[in-house]
């Protein structure tokens, strides 16, 4: 009966099927086998910290982080938010903070607008320890702290985080699979440990000593200033990388809250140029589970339970997850490989993705 069972489902004359979806959804736990959530480290003294904010058009997001922000603020930290020449209320948002405003020149020729808004953020500053934010974090309340210790403990070490993604609404959703993908390609939550992780940063929240950063020509090194994945350009230059995930309850993020367009635009942006920084066998690695996810299941049906599963358990480790989006995951597959398909050819026809009211180029430096 249980042979007959299965007969119909397509597993008894598949195994060789059967074997591979194995191989395939065994990738995906190894890939993400943990998370690595930033140590809380109360103290009562640490030294100053310089928070560089690089923004454009952010003046619905710039509350969202300030307000924590400067109540974790002590004597000595200061916090620049850097209008990159904004078309709505960025600065005067930002003003009613109390916090430094810069309008740095316009990004020269071999500059992206990013990179040029941290360096000039950075060059206003003296405090030994730099933290860069994007406007969309919203900071745990202990995080200037918690990201000096790490700083501290790890010396001439880039400290990144990848904020826990909020996503509230259906059509946010399809950002599932892009933030699995994203996190497996750092290599940095594998079941080896740091041992497999790529030489990656997640742009978010970056935080790094003064003296390693003028070392490694911070953001206005050649493979930095013209990226517009400027966070792996930073940590390629340094060297050496250390990366953690937020959580629901520390420090989170939503990235794009102006709608479905925006989020195909965002990460079309981006995903295929991180994926060429990514390790060869992480590649191929995150390829394969892929695989399994997208066509595992029509080869052997009985397992698109588990498919559904474990999209649902990983996802919730990077940010919100609807159980409901995960049972309908190939709708999810189809998203994801359009924006990845768009980006690739992005990146290899050289052509521009259009963001925040410039052309960006895909093939991100």
């Amino acid at each position: 009966m249980l042979t007959a069972t299965f007969e119909v489902f397509g597993v008894g004359h598949n195994s060789v099927n059967l074997t591979v979806f194995a191989l395939g959804w065994s990738l995906g736990w190894l890939l993400l086998w943990r998370t690595r959530t930033l140590p809380a480290h109360p103290t009562a003294a640490r030294p100053p910290v310089a928070v560089i904010i690089p923004a454009r058009d952010e003046a619905h997001a710039l509350p969202h982080l300030l307000r924590p922000l400067v109540e974790q603020r002590r004597t000595g930290d200061r916090i620049v938010v850097v209008d990159d020449h904004s078309t709505d209320a960025t600065a005067c948002v930002a003003r009613t903070f109390d916090v430094d405003v810069l309008t740095p020149p316009p990004p020269p020729d071999g500059w992206l607008g990013k990179p040029n808004a941290c360096w000039h953020g950075a060059l206003s500053t003296t405090e030994e320890i730099l933290v860069f934010l994007d406007a969309d974090v919203h900071p745990g309340l202990t995080l200037l702290d918690d990201l000096v210790a790490e700083v501290h403990s790890n010396p001439g070490v880039l400290v990144s985080m990848q904020p826990w993604h909020r996503m509230p609404t259906a059509y946010e959703q399809p950002s599932i699979l892009c933030n699995v993908m994203t996190l497996m390609g750092s290599g940095a939550f594998t079941v080896f440990g740091d041992r497999a992780a790529a030489n990656v940063a997640f742009g978010p929240v970056i935080a790094v000593d003064r003296t390693t950063y003028d070392s490694a020509g911070g953001h206005a090194a050649p493979a930095v200033r013209a990226m517009h994945t400027e966070d792996i350009g930073l940590a390629r230059s340094i060297g050496r990388s250390r990366l953690f995930i937020g959580s629901p309850t520390t420090t989170t993020f939503r990235m794009y809250p102006g709608g479905f367009r925006e989020l195909i635009r965002g990460w079309t942006r981006s995903i295929a140029t991180g994926a060429r920084f990514t390790s060869s066998w992480l590649a191929l690695a995150t390829a394969a589970w892929m695989c399994s996810v997208a066509g595992g299941w029509i080869a052997v049906p009985l397992t698109y339970p588990l498919v559904a599963w474990q999209v649902w358990v990983l996802g919730r480790r990077a940010g919100t997850t609807d159980l409901r989006a995960a049972t309908i995951f190939p709708l999810l597959v189809v998203v994801f490989t359009f924006i990845f398909l768009s980006s690739a050819m992005a990146v290899v026809f050289r052509r521009d993705v259009r963001w925040k009211g410039r052309d960006v180029d895909a093939r991100g430096g």
